[in-house]
């Protein structure tokens, strides 16, 4: 059973905050523009293609909201690590290959 409303009613003369309510008595609404007035936009610019939000799957917008929060290492990062990888690969091929060869030549003494 729905609770009944409480009847606040304005004392005369106008407009009054009682609480943190706001009483007003009954004015006439504001006149209609005349037809053909142009009418001031509501609000901001919509943007041109927003209608395809829609049809975005959830998971793009996830992508792009992650994809902007991230840090782009700038291009001398980029480059110094670049460097590094290509060192530490260098240098790891150079040890399985030495690890290789003695292996190689253990099993040629041992066996041939």
């Amino acid at each position: 059973m729905p609770r009944p409303r409480r009847r606040e009613t304005a004392p005369p003369g106008g407009s009054t905050l009682t609480g943190t309510r706001l009483l007003r008595e009954n004015l006439p609404r504001p006149a209609t523009p005349a037809p053909g007035t142009p009418v001031p936009a509501a609000g901001p610019r919509r943007r041109r293609f927003s209608f395809f939000r829609k049809f975005e799957p959830r998971f793009i917008a996830d992508i792009v909201s992650e994809l902007k929060k991230v840090t782009w290492p700038t291009f001398g990062e980029t480059r110094y690590l670049t460097m590094v990888v290509a060192i530490v690969a260098l240098a790891v091929g150079i040890l399985l290959g030495s690890v290789d060869l003695v292996f190689g030549w253990i099993m040629e003494k041992l066996f041939f």
